[in-house]
């Protein structure tokens, strides 16, 4: 089985952390293309590296937006949880 997200304060930040590791990890620059530019072949692997370029910044700020995402959630999950213990305590007597 693969890893799972504890969904708590805790888990969401890890998994964050798991997000900004590999919006570090994937804009890897692709080299150029070896031979003059006016060659057809070297033209279309310059073009395929570019947009393999594109696709990779694509990736790392989806990356980078998703680990904001969580740590946003993970701030209102321990808000709401910590709220919603102070109105039980108030309610409930233990």
């Amino acid at each position: 089985m693969g890893e799972h997200i504890a969904v708590d304060g805790e888990g969401l930040l890890s998994h964050a952390g798991v997000c900004d590791t590999a919006a570090a990890a994937i804009p890897v620059p692709v080299p150029p293309a070896a031979g003059h530019v006016t060659q057809a072949t070297t033209a279309a692997v310059a073009q395929g590296n570019s947009l393999l370029d594109a696709v990779a910044a694509q990736l790392s700020g989806r990356a980078t937006a998703t680990g904001t995402m969580l740590r946003a959630a993970a701030g209102a999950y321990v808000t709401t949880d910590s709220g919603n213990g102070q109105a039980i305590s108030t309610t409930v007597q233990v």
